[in-house]
């Protein structure tokens, strides 16, 4: 079997998908990890989906494996680094409890808890009724406003008229 250079393009490309887990860090952050190599790489997308479309398609997915990845690892390291120690600066069980006292003799509302009811789309007794009255006749029966005429004498004659316009 002859190996066509298109064949040996969209093996490069699935191998660089499906390898992209392997690749050190150091070539990812070469090649996508800069703003000079990602705009390479989408320079070389685009012009490989303008020669082919299947090795376009092939091209995109395999760079995209490696933005991908690359983020992936930024991600993990930056939460390597995340003491599991540390407590959230504002914890979520305290959002129950009433804010402190700013100002002195301040005044709280107690927090309203919704009712079912709240969120409820089904129609109730107090929402109305489902019955649906039919339009009136005059539904069709529209007059058109007052405009300007659509003979051009007749637009000039309107605006003197009114006092919109003074003929020299």
């Amino acid at each position: 079997m002859k190996v066509t250079p298109r064949f040996g393009a969209l093996i490069a490309s699935g191998a660089v998908f499906l390898l992209a887990p392997y690749i050190p860090y150091s070539v990812l952050s070469l090649t996508v990890g800069n703003r000079v190599g990602a705009f390479a790489l989408l320079c070389l997308v685009i012009y490989i989906l303008t020669v082919d479309n299947v090795l376009g398609l092939a091209a995109f997915l395999a760079v995209a494996a490696l933005f991908l990845e690359q983020r992936r690892r930024t991600v993990e390291r930056v939460t390597k680094h995340l003491d599991p120690q540390d407590k959230p600066v504002f914890p979520v069980e305290k959002l129950n409890e009433p804010a402190p006292n700013i100002v002195p003799g301040e005044v709280h509302p107690p927090s309203k808890v919704a009712d079912v009811e709240d969120y409820s789309f089904e129609p109730t007794e107090e929402s109305g009724t489902n019955k649906y009255d039919g339009t009136s006749e005059s539904y069709n029966d529209k007059q058109p406003l007052e405009t300007v005429p659509s003979q051009p004498n007749e637009v000039s004659q309107m605006l003197q008229a009114k006092g919109l316009a003074h003929v020299n």
